[in-house]
């Protein structure tokens, strides 16, 4: 039996949420952990080279600097505006989670 290396490497992920491209080729991923917000990001052309990005933000406003900074944005503005969305409940759900036990 395989064990996973860390929680968020499930293939389970019940918490997680994200998108894909219209095309297929970009993938986001966000789940939320403990300190924060687990965000893989994967970019994989048919023929090609797959590369996969994992990060960790602690804030909001981190993962909101990250989506600006990312030149995808341009390219599927929808999908970006959904990762924020989407991002901004997780991370409120799981504050709310902290404060109350």
């Amino acid at each position: 039996m395989a064990v996973p290396f860390a929680p968020w490497a499930r293939a389970d992920r019940r918490e997680a949420r994200g998108g894909r491209s219209p095309d297929g080729v970009l993938v986001v991923t966000i789940q939320p952990i403990v300190g924060g917000l687990f965000v893989e990001r994967k970019v994989e052309r048919p023929g090609a080279a797959r590369v996969v990005q994992n990060f960790v933000f602690t804030t909001a406003e981190a993962f909101h600097r990250w989506c600006d900074a990312d030149a995808a944005r341009f390219d599927f503005p929808l999908l970006y505006s959904q990762l924020r969305h989407d991002a901004d409940e997780l991370l409120a759900e799981h504050a709310d989670a902290q404060v109350t036990g």
